[in-house]
């Protein structure tokens, strides 16, 4: 790639298309779109329609205008800020444990209760083994994904550039996950951080299962993670992690 507006088309199987789409799983199937063809596409709707809603989608909700805008915020995604704290957060709470067990201490749970950095040690603390290597990035690679596909619907970049920037993001998701169930949890957990619910407010197993009041907040991802994760037929369950690029 010789600059952000030069790209090197690149090769990629079906298979691999279709595992790059996938990674936008949970806002494709919240928008009704299909991950058989990189443009987002939704029978109930035409594509006019379509694109005037992913332009809002950009504008709206990531502030972006402009190719270099899209650009800029996948950089950001590639690994946010949020992301990274939540990292230093695990850790924070691994070098505590050796602590607490050498000089017999104890934490103050009232310490930043009711603070976002106190929401994020809670979920931290909860999910330092099961997301030690991912932390929160698959709720990052999500949305990345999902706007390499607006960008490509509306007009802001080619379908090479779009590919490009989606393998960008494969090859970066490949190491951080083992298996698509990790990848929902990872993805579940950083709405929940970025939403800054807390971990006493929920009932979260390895099936994605909220209480009630919790559930109203992240209904549409808890829910939606679910039936992907219980349909056969979805790429998540017939698609293995591993993925070569």
């Amino acid at each position: 790639m010789n600059s952000k507006n030069e790209i090197s088309p690149i090769t990629l199987s079906t298979e691999q298309k279709l595992w790059l789409l996938s990674l936008s799983g949970h806002l494709s199937m919240q928008n009704g779109y299909s991950l058989d063809c990189l443009v987002n596409k939704n029978k109930k709707y035409t594509q006019d329609a379509i694109i005037r809603g992913n332009q809002m989608v950009l504008k709206n909700g990531y502030g972006i205008n402009s190719k270099e805008d899209l650009i800029n915020t996948f950089d950001i995604f590639c690994n946010t800020s949020k992301s990274q704290n939540f990292m230093a957060c695990m850790a924070e709470h691994v070098r505590y444990d050796l602590l607490a067990k050498r000089y017999h201490i104890g934490r103050d749970p009232n310490e930043n209760r009711g603070t976002a950095l106190g929401i994020m040690l809670g979920w931290a603390e909860k999910h330092r083994t099961y997301l030690a290597r991912c932390g929160i990035r698959a709720f990052d690679i999500g949305r990345y994904a999902f706007l390499c596909r607006c960008g490509v619907t509306v007009g802001l970049l080619t379908e090479d550039e779009a590919w490009y920037y989606l393998a960008r993001i494969g090859k970066i998701a490949q190491p951080l996950f083992t298996n698509w169930q990790e990848f929902a949890t990872s993805y579940i957990v950083g709405r929940c951080v970025w939403l800054e619910i807390e971990t006493k407010d929920y009932d979260f197993d390895r099936d994605l299962n909220f209480r009630y009041d919790v559930a109203e907040k992240v209904k549409d991802a808890s829910q939606d993670l679910k039936m992907i994760l219980s349909d056969d037929s979805h790429p998540w369950c017939q698609l293995d992690w591993k993925m070569h690029f």
